[in-house]
């Protein structure tokens, strides 16, 4: 048999595999070897592939077999292809489920190498799909594999391919018809794994049969695990080879992602992420103490850090009467470094009293053990970003203000206040928490990252920079330039048209400007508040890139990228308006000389 429309190499179905040198069967054995010590994983990929007897039939462009056009574009367009790219390595880990009426694992956590290729040519080869497409035995073997490493940088995926519905046989006791019990059973499981693994987890289901089918519970498989904070894409594959590739690439673009985020956030070291569970974000805040939430009643302190003095300082709880707190067991939300579960003030009845609030705590283990001694410490770094970036804040806004166009429905930009909270756990003992104040997680956004992404803008590919010349100090002249040119200019009559959506990015390159280009306040994330009277952005989380003189590396923390991060920044960045009348200095006309504006808004200005 042979599929004669595919224009691939080795399209036929009995590919010819890669002839194994003592070289490669060496390096294999190595890779096998840290494998078993899991240590340096960069991914695991768990592909569950449908061995149910529907993937028998012949009704792939050019007469393959949907079992075969699997298996070979796996070997060719997964395996085979980021090999000759280079975008794969032996730290690159595979694993393989057969879905059937039992299931089974076929390749078990072996390296990404062209020994593994060669095992996906004999899968091709003897394969026999057979009986019922059970999906609940599928997800219990893939999770089993994915618990397999705790790396905080090991990335994990699961490649879920089925040509239908789910055949699990319905449980005794239930009445809502076949669907309704098998939307519920992969519902369940899915949820288990988002809630375990959260960022580090992308699932990835594909769908391959005819349009006639009926894939509902395959999307929901794939839509389900963004509410945990991981990464969701459902795609249906028609039944050609070159659908089928697509679905791969979008796997490998997807890992690719997920890998260089986990690497840049990790460094060099491995650091084990705690075994926790989340909860979806969008589940309902409770109104009253109950089961899920962990209470204190005993050595409750709250302190701030205070940056001037580099100590910390002692205050009130949020509320008078407050005689304890509590937390939620379940976390919703997870940052590149902490966990966010809710947190709330109790009176000494158990009621919850004050402001609703969340605390933080490191996603990493490491940090849980290093720092038992004094949680302050570990939050230290992180409350002296913000502190920071809210002094620039104050500066923004007072800078914004003045320039004309500026008016009463102008937003300002904040930044949390944070404090640490330390209770004494019966079990654990003096246990720290950072707290502040609860957003609305349903209006909660991010605005730029810190790699140079930007809300709602496409990533433009990298340009060659010349060695001595880099992006920062080329805009740097041309701000300069443009400066001198229009110095001693004065602006009468003259209205800006601030744009709200303006305002994040022109602020982060405002606070590299004031700085004298020694930082940069960026991963901007928040919430937009209309409903206190005038707009505000409510920003948590930031992180600043410092560019030390003296070669000081992680000022601000791990996301600190100092000088490359500030690069970053302006690779993507297009300034606006606002940013170029930001970096004038604006004095108000006095009021005799001032032009009459009828519009509201601020007066003209002069530029000082």
């Amino acid at each position: 048999k042979e599929i004669t429309s595919w224009a691939a190499p080795g399209a036929g179905l009995d590919v010819e595999k890669v002839k194994i040198t003592l070289d490669m069967q060496r390096a294999h054995t190595v890779a096998c070897e840290h494998i078993s010590r899991k240590a340096g994983w960069t991914s695991h990929t768990v592909i569950v592939v449908d061995q149910s007897g529907s993937m028998r039939k012949t009704d792939v462009a050019g007469g393959a077999t949907r079992s075969d056009a699997v298996w070979l574009t796996l070997a060719l367009d997964f395996v085979a292809k980021q090999l000759e790219e280079g975008t794969a390595a032996a730290t690159d880990v595979v694993s393989v489920v057969a879905m059937n009426q039992n299931s089974k694992i076929v390749v078990d956590r072996q390296p990404m190498d062209w020994l593994l290729f060669n095992r996906v040519v004999d899968l091709l080869r003897t394969q026999e799909p057979s009986f019922d497409g059970n999906y609940k035995p599928a997800l219990d073997l893939a999770e089993k594999l994915l618990l397999n490493n705790r790396d905080g940088q090991c990335a994990l995926t699961l490649f879920f391919l089925s040509d239908g519905r789910p055949s699990d046989k319905i449980e005794p006791g239930w009445c809502l018809g076949s669907r309704g019990y098998h939307s519920a059973m992969v519902q369940n499981r899915i949820d288990s794994l988002a809630a375990r693994f959260g960022r580090r987890l992308t699932v990835v289901a594909v769908g391959f049969a005819g349009p006639e089918e009926d894939f509902g519970v395959l999307e929901m498989l794939a839509s389900r695990p963004c509410k945990f904070g991981s990464i969701g894409e459902f795609r249906k594959a028609g039944l050609t080879a070159e659908s089928l590739g697509s679905a791969f690439s979008s796997l490998v673009s997807s890992l690719t992602a997920t890998k260089t985020e986990l690497t840049e956030l990790g460094g060099t070291s491995q650091r084990a992420v705690r075994d926790v569970r989340r909860e979806a974000h969008d589940t309902a805040d409770d109104t009253r103490l109950n089961d899920n939430w962990f209470d204190y009643f005993q050595g409750i302190q709250r302190w701030y850090w205070v940056s001037k003095e580099r100590e910390w300082k002692k205050m009130s709880l949020h509320s008078p009467v407050a005689a304890g707190v509590a937390y939620r067991k379940k976390y919703f939300g997870e940052g590149a470094e902490r966990l966010v579960t809710k947190f709330r003030e109790l009176d000494a009845q158990g009621r919850f009293v004050g402001p609703l609030l969340v605390a933080k705590e490191s996603r990493f283990q490491i940090e849980k053990d290093l720092y038992s001694s004094d949680f302050r410490k570990f939050h230290e770094v992180f409350c002296e970003t913000q502190g920071r970036a809210n002094k620039l804040a104050g500066v923004f806004n007072e800078r914004l203000s003045r320039i004309p166009g500026y008016g009463p429905q102008t937003p300002h930009i904040t930044f949390l206040e944070c404090s640490v909270y330390l209770v004494v756990d019966n079990y654990y003992g003096e246990v720290g928490m950072l707290v502040e104040k609860q957003l609305d997680n349903t209006k909660y956004k991010k605005w730029n990252d810190n790699k140079g992404g930007v809300d709602g803008q496409v990533a433009q590919p990298e340009a060659p920079q010349s060695i001595g010349m880099g992006v920062v100090g080329a805009i740097d002249e041309e701000e300069d330039e443009e400066n001198e040119e229009r110095e001693d200019e004065t602006f009468r009559n003259v209205r800006v048209q601030i744009n709200d959506a303006d305002i994040p990015q022109a602020f982060s390159h405002f606070t590299y400007r004031h700085s004298s280009r020694k930082m940069l306040v960026c991963d901007l994330q928040g919430v937009f508040s209309t409903s206190r009277g005038k707009p505000i952005f409510e920003f948590t989380d930031p992180v600043i890139h410092y560019s030390s003189s003296r070669g000081r590396t992680n000022v601000f923390g791990r996301t600190d990228h100092g000088k490359k991060g500030i690069q970053n920044f302006f690779k993507t960045h297009q300034c606006t308006e606002l940013c170029r009348m930001l970096n004038r200095k604006w004095i108000r006309c006095s009021e005799t000389a001032q032009p009459d504006i009828s519009s509201g808004g601020g007066g003209g200005g002069r530029l000082k």
